[in-house]
């Protein structure tokens, strides 16, 4: 190496540091009098890193340009503008601190610092006399050498005379247990794009792995959650696949125990990449219908595959056994009905506007489509890989929360993150081969949106959305745009479900996007069994039949226009009682019917008064139930309808 690039190598390297140390540090720098570094100067020391990484790395510039294009760009963003500690972030990170500092899983006094502690689930000791945890041990574990170096950062600036903390809450263990999350992610997309290259063009593995870092969920559980389990999820499945491809047809005795181990891990991070298991699984059953004499040898590698996956699950036994005096729990600590395999919510998972994975996450789209071209032009690979596909996809469509709380489109396929990768490439080759052959075909998808926007523009004038004659903002421009297009076909990301919603009930498809993913009862965010008729966005759970809102004695409702209908969302069948608050200046019968059967009457009077009418289970049914109210006057008054649970609670 000549002078001059070790020159430049040496400042690559003090650079480099500097930036690990500002990260870690929240903003001081090695450099002398360089401190505290703002966000102005470290998009500047970032863009030195980027154009010395340019000049002295060459030889694989497809890796190169994974780090100027992503990592660069999300180290700004996590710098700048992340967050560190956040939602269930909490709850990993506590395993790092109390296992480092107390080298235990008793999170007493963790939870009494974030101030958890009181909160109902928390607030009583297991049997074991320790507090429990619904979370896994993995991210924790694997953040433990990203904390040990916040906290050698830490104890040098003690060793400055700076004030430090060194109790395992200061930032600086903070901020290097989040820098973990982005490394993790960043890894991930490395072993996605080494893994893609044995198998597509290096342009196509490059393009579906900037794909899967920058168009998917991931970039933000790198940079906005990054104590969450999600980015490090993705690597030990990419890891698992990368290590499960490579051995394929050839794999050894030590390469079944490593890629054992690697599941294993995985299985500690999230339990559901358990599932990755199959695909070692298969390839050993193929294995033996082709060798039968060979069987000792199969049966060889499943064990020590079995044996590195007990091995790699072995802490998160140990912490279980811990926390609630069991090795194995019967049913996952969120509860015996968390995961109901007789009950996917597969639609709502995919589609819904509640984190639905393919309207949040469009791109996957391709994901799962790339599938048809990739079993056509490489069944070796794409057949294993659809069962992972097809089991996990199922699984999380059966979790309790199927939009998965918090969070930011679907997280939990992070680990299927991987083998999207596979199909979002297939898709690429198949478009690029379709393009090349019918050129036309991209002058089209280049006038679609054009010809859209200017109908869509044209409809806002005609219904009066915008002044013919005046500015506006740009964004209420896009916005109506967006809802002329919504009203008329649904959003397109949600598609087919909103049509088959569309179809199924007689509602404009854009009605899907604020009522399907919306409950009475279930879980979070739930209706409390109340559907306000009078109330602003009252529109998302009626149907047809209602008049505009009203006021009338102090109390707003609708009035029925002989028959009207609204929608009773519900997890699962149940016993109900509908109580409904209405008024009819003459006095009037209103008919009640739930899905077509008639559930009884009521009479509305002058005053406002709440009628009740009984309704079993056998009247109900899972996900959207039609509640028809019809009378066979005009005067009929409804301002609200509660629900009300007669039997046990929420299942």
């Amino acid at each position: 190496m000549s002078r001059g690039r070790l020159a430049l190598a040496a400042l690559l390297a003090i650079l480099a540091i500097d930036l690990l140390v500002v990260v870690v540090t929240g903003s001081t720098s090695l450099l002398p009098g360089l401190s505290p570094v703002g966000p102005a100067a470290f998009a500047v020391r970032t863009a030195a890193v980027g154009a010395l990484l340019a000049v002295l790395w060459r030889r694989d510039r497809a890796r190169l340009a994974l780090v100027l294009l992503l990592l660069l760009p999300l180290l700004v963003q996590f710098q700048v503008a992340g967050r560190r500690l956040s939602g269930d972030g909490v709850m990993y990170y506590v395993y790092a601190r109390s296992l480092v500092k107390d080298a235990d899983v008793d999170f007493t006094n963790e939870y009494t610092h974030y101030e958890l502690i009181g909160r109902g689930d928390l607030s009583v000791p297991t049997k074991t006399g320790l507090r429990r945890s619904i979370f896994s041990i993995g991210p924790g574990l694997v953040s433990i050498p990203f904390f040990l170096v916040g906290e050698a950062v830490a104890r040098v600036e003690g060793w400055m005379g700076r004030a430090v903390d060194l109790s395992g809450y200061g930032p600086e263990h903070v901020n290097a247990v989040a820098l973990g999350g982005l490394v993790f992610g960043f890894a991930a997309v490395l072993l996605i794009h080494a893994v893609l290259r044995r198998h597509f063009s290096p342009a196509t593995a490059l393009g579906a792995a900037l794909l899967v870092g920058a168009a998917t969920f991931l970039p933000w559980y790198m940079v906005q959650q990054p104590t969450m389990s999600h980015a490090a999820s993705t690597a030990a499945a990419a890891l698992a696949l990368w290590l499960w491809d490579r051995n394929r047809g050839s794999g050894t005795e030590a390469g079944f125990l490593v890629l054992g181990l690697v599941l294993g891990l995985a299985m500690c991070i999230r339990w559901q990449n358990g599932v990755l298991l199959v695909l070692p699984g298969l390839d050993l059953v193929a294995a033996w219908r082709r060798e039968r004499g060979a069987w000792r040898r199969h049966a060889a590698g499943g064990g020590l595959l079995l044996l590195g996956a007990l091995v790699g699950a072995f802490p998160q036994m140990l912490a279980w056994k811990a926390l609630y005096d069991m090795w194995v729990l019967p049913y996952p600590p969120h509860g015996s009905d968390f995961v109901r395999l007789d009950h996917p919510f597969l639609m709502n998972t995919l589609f819904s506007s509640r984190h639905g994975l393919l309207s949040w996450t469009p791109v996957l789209w391709a994901g799962y489509l790339g599938f048809i071209p990739l079993l056509r032009r490489r069944p070796r690979a794409a057949w294993p890989l659809l069962v992972p596909l097809a089991l996990m996809t199922y699984v999380n469509a059966c979790s309790g929360d199927w939009w998965a709380g918090g969070s930011f489109s679907n997280r939990r396929f992070d680990s299927l993150l991987p083998i999207l990768a596979f199909g979002l490439a297939a898709a690429i080759d198949a478009a690029r081969a379709a393009l090349f052959a019918r050129p036309q075909v991209a002058l089209g998808l280049v006038a679609l949106p054009m010809v859209v926007w200017n109908v869509a523009l044209m409809e806002q004038v005609r219904r009066g959305m915008v002044p013919r004659d005046d500015t506006l903002a740009f964004p209420r421009l896009v916005g109506g745009a967006a809802r002329v297009v919504a009203d008329a076909v649904g959003s397109p990301t949600t598609w087919p479900a909103s049509w088959l919603f569309a179809w199924r009930h007689r509602r404009p498809p854009g009605q899907y996007d604020l009522l399907v993913g919306r409950y009475l009862f279930y879980r979070q965010n739930n209706l409390g069994g109340h559907v306000e008729v009078g109330g602003p966005g009252a529109e998302d759970t009626l149907g047809e039949g209602w008049g505009p809102a009203q006021t009338v004695d102090g109390i707003r409702g609708r009035a029925l226009r002989g028959r009207a209908r609204l929608f009773a969302p519900l997890d699962v069948p149940e016993d109900l009682e509908l109580r409904v608050r209405a008024r009819a200046p003459a006095g009037t019968e209103v008919r009640v019917s739930v899905n077509g059967r008639d559930a009884g009457r009521f009479w509305a009077e002058p005053a406002w008064l709440e009628a009740r009418v009984r309704a079993g289970a056998g009247f109900w049914r899972r996900e959207l139930n039609d509640v028809v109210l019809e009378a066979s006057g005009q005067d009929v008054l409804v301002s609200g309808v509660d629900f009300v649970r007669q039997g046990a609670g929420t299942p």
